[in-house]
């Protein structure tokens, strides 16, 4: 979870800062780095929760020693080290990359900023975690909490939308282009959706019994595909209705598996 958001946010700010669009598109870069806009770039999130979950399995038997006062400078090093600097694959930033690919200095720099951060965020979430084994929300007001658990929900429902954009851009044999696909224009169709999940996912996470939480699926659902259908009418100037019934359902799925449940017996409510 701390991968995948830290990866989406850091992500993100870095791309626009560094106006990836462009630097991908210069000769040589071109030819290493997929076209900024691609398929790839859409399917990228959700292998970062695959990443996520490799990145937890190998690390697990070491996490009593993130949980030490400085657990989160050796976890950091350790990323680095391994993960940027000394890497077996001649990747950018790695000594190897320098010595064996053609890629200019100043890309293996360029890219070291994003790196370093959000492996220096990762490590942080991830020590802070460790240091409270009740759970690091249960030490925050619970404001904070449900902020936290609501953003987590969107996100990881956008990656949702992500992919069944890409699926269904591939089944109707259409073209997926760099500027048109990252246009102010097509990216603000996911506006709506990403703040609709935020806000029920944020009222619903204190927890819920199974109906309420199917209803907040269900009403996931039905609120994205309507704010999908007015965005085209409005913004695109015709409606998909195809496009628009079938992309909420993963996003709508995400959210209600991430409600957290609530024991009926505690609230004297009857469990559906």
């Amino acid at each position: 979870m701390v991968h995948v958001v830290t990866y989406l946010v850091v992500g993100v700010v870095a791309s626009i800062v560094l106006d990836y669009a462009s630097l991908f598109s210069r000769p040589v870069i071109s030819d290493y780095m997929v076209e900024f806009g691609s398929v790839s770039l859409f399917v990228g999130p959700l292998i970062q929760v695959l990443r996520g979950l490799i990145i937890a399995a190998v690390l697990l038997p070491f996490r009593g020693v993130f949980a030490q006062r400085r657990g989160w400078l050796w976890l950091w090093l350790l990323l680095v080290g391994i993960g940027i600097l000394s890497t077996s694959a001649a990747a950018p930033s790695s000594l190897e990359g320098i010595v064996y690919t053609q890629l200019p200095l100043w890309y293996h720099a360029i890219g070291l900023p994003e790196m370093l951060v959000q492996t220096l965020a990762f490590s942080v979430l991830v020590a802070l975690y460790e240091r409270h084994p009740e759970g690091l929300l249960a030490v925050l007001p619970p404001v904070f909490e449900r902020l936290v658990r609501a953003l987590v929900s969107a996100s990881l429902a956008f990656v949702g939308y992500a992919v069944i954009s890409v699926a269904f851009a591939l089944l109707a044999g259409a073209s997926i282009d760099a500027e048109q696909s990252l246009s102010v224009q097509v990216q603000g169709l996911f506006v709506g959706p990403f703040l609709i999940n935020f806000v029920l996912a944020f009222l619903a996470a204190g927890g819920l019994t199974l109906t309420r939480r199917i209803l907040v699926g269900l009403g996931s659902y039905v609120l994205s595909t309507a704010a999908i259908l007015t965005y085209q009418v409005i913004v695109l100037g015709s409606p998909d209705i195809a496009y628009a019934a079938i992309a909420p359902l993963l996003p709508a799925i995400a959210v209600w598996l991430l409600v957290p449940k609530r024991d009926a017996a505690k609230t004297n409510q009857p469990e559906a």
